[in-house]
Parts: structure tokens; C-alpha cells; sequence
């Protein structure tokens, strides 16, 4: 059966096709990313905007011939913070039903965690040491503490990191203040994060896509490689090499790091931001490894179909 997921992130919109064979494997077929940005200037406004929301249906209409190119038995479609945190949010899926016939399903934050951990699952073997979680989105960033037997904990917070430049529209570079400000916020907000991390004796992370996908291909492309992240299901980080990208990043300004190797157009704006998210969170939980999934949302939905889930 050939399957078509499409993931409607707050930044990006993904989608992926497969064919689940009979074995109970699958075989990819097409998979691509658009930087649609539906949440842009939505996040403190909490109304999807025109712009957004044109560039979203020009997105989910180019995702939809290719469907049709690729003769897909079944697709589904997942919206994430930036559509289920927003007033108009429910008109926009509403139109897309009317325009396209496309059923959006929106999920809650904890729903979201749960399909990432099943994307991660595919990904990262887990053992009896309990492994921390981390999906940096747009709207949300979700954590999920999981061991071989499930997940322990999890939890989704408003955090996205287009939501955090939106709450407190730093200088750029940062700032000491907007230093103060990021650790305020953070510690203000991640205190059962931290709680929790400590609880279950976590000491690894696994950092989901998304801006873990840019931090190895710029780490790559530092040591003369255009490898794509894409192109491996998992990685390890080597810490001081990700410590030297953040010093870099965090003092770099918009024009200077659109020019940093391996780093794509889309993140530019944000990228400095996520890095000091994943340093304090590796500070404060005490964490000793990070591990990159590849794998996350849109590959949890494939699981739930693997297992006849949905």
C-alpha cells in the first residue's frame, strides 16, 4: 500500500510517501519539505494570517498533485501548534476540506509528543536507560522521557521557537538582556522538565529533525562534507563540536549566518535561538550525550500504519 503523510508544522510543512509492504517494512518514495511559515506573525496575535495561510494552501495544493502523481492508496494529514493554537485555525482546515477534500487532522500537544515518540521509536532503539526526547517546533517544542518499555513522561510546551522570537523580539545579534530574557523564559517554564530528568536519571538526548537536522549538516559542512541529514536514520553529536557552533551562532547577527555552511534559508532567523535552547537544556538536565533522530512526527504516523493503527 502506498502512503502519503503530510505534516503541517508551524515553520514546515512535510511530506512523505511510502510504500508499507507486506513484510510489515516499508520503502520510501518521495520525501520533501516546504518552508511554508503558516505561524508567522500568528504566534502573539493568535490569528493564522492571509499571507500565511495563502502560501499553506499554494504548499498543501503542490503536495497534492504529487500525491496524484504517485498514486497514493491513502493519505493523511496532520496539523501541529501553529493551526490548533490559533482562533482562525479551524476555518483554514475547514477551507482546505472545501477547496481540496483534504481531511486535516489536529492534534493536541500531547497527541504530538506521542506520534514523535513512535517516529523516534523506528529510529533509536531504547533500552532500559531512560532517553530524553526533544522536538523543537515552530509553536511547540514537546519532550518525551521513554526507556524500553514506552513512554515514562511527556510533555508539550509553548515554547515553539518562532514563538519564542515573536514573545521577546530579541536584538540580533542577542544581547546580555535577551541572554537574561532566554533564561528567565526557560527556567520559568521547564522547571517539571528538569524535575523529571533528574527523576528517571536521564543522561541522553535525542534531539528530533527539525533544527537537529541543521546543527549536524552545519557541523558537517564545517569538516568538508555535504552529507544531508535525510541521508541517516540516526547520529551522534560530538558535544564540544556543537558547543563551538552555538559560541558561533549566538554572536552571529542575520546576515553572518545566512552565510554559515550547510545552514538552509528557512532557519536563518531562528537558529541561534534553538542552539541556546538545546545548550540549556543540556546544561540544566545535566545531560552527557545527544543522539540526532531523523526521524520524527510524520515517521510516528507511519508507524501507527505499520502496526494497522490507522
Amino acid at each position: 500500500m502506498r502512503v502519503a503523510v503530510i505534516d503541517l508544522g508551524t515553520n514546515t510543512f512535510n511530506l512523505l510517501i511510502v510504500d508499507v509492504l507486506s513484510s510489515g517494512e516499508y520503502r520510501s518514495v518521495f520525501n520533501t519539505k516546504i518552508a511554508v511559515k503558516i505561524g508567522e506573525g500568528a504566534m502573539i496575535a493568535g490569528k493564522l494570517l492571509p499571507k500565511p495561510m495563502q502560501r499553506a494552501k499554494d504548499a498543501l495544493a503542490e503536495y497534492l498533485e504529487i500525491i496524484r502523481e504517485h498514486n497514493c492508496e491513502k493519505t493523511l494529514a496532520f496539523a501541529t501548534s501553529g493551526i490548533r493554537s490559533t482562533s482562525n485555525g479551524a476555518d483554514f482546515v475547514a477551507e482546505v476540506k472545501s477547496e481540496f477534500g483534504l481531511q486535516i487532522n489536529v492534534i493536541d500537544g500531547l497527541e504530538e509528543a506521542r506520534l514523535i515518540y513512535e517516529g523516534v521509536d523506528l529510529a533509536i532503539p531504547f533500552g532500559e536507560e531512560p532517553m530524553l526526547i526533544m522536538d523543537i517546533g515552530g509553536g511547540s517544542t514537546e519532550f518525551i522521557i521513554a526507556d524500553k518499555t514506552g513512554v515514562l513522561w511527556m510533555k508539550s510546551y509553548r515554547l515553539g521557537i518562532s514563538r519564542v522570537l515573536q514573545m521577546l523580539e530579541p536584538s540580533d545579534p542577542v544581547t546580555d538582556a535577551d541572554i537574561q530574557n532566554l533564561n528567565k523564559l526557560f527556567t520559568e517554564q521547564l522547571s517539571e522538565l528538569i524535575q523529571k530528568s533528574q527523576e528517571f536519571q536521564v543522561k541522553t538526548l535525542i534531539g528530533s529533525s527539525g533544527s537537529f537536522d541543521s546543527f549536524i549538516e552545519m557541523i558537517w559542512a564545517k569538516n568538508g562534507s555535504t552529507q544531508l541529514a535525510s541521508s541517516v536514520i540516526r547520529e551522534e553529536f560530538n558535544l564540544d563540536e556543537l558547543k563551538s557552533l552555538h559560541n558561533k551562532l549566538i554572536t552571529c547577527n542575520y546576515e553572518l549566518r545566512k552565510t554559515t555552511p550547510g545552514l538552509i534559508e528557512m532557519r536563518v532567523d531562528t537558529i541561534h535561538l534553538a542552539s541556546y535552547m538545546v545548550q540549556w537544556v543540556l546544561s540544566q538536565c545535566k545531560l552527557e550525550r545527544l543522539l540526532l533522530s531523523s526521524y520524527a512526527l510524520k515517521e510516528g504516523v507511519l508507524h501507527r500504519v505499520m502496526d494497522n493503527r490507522i
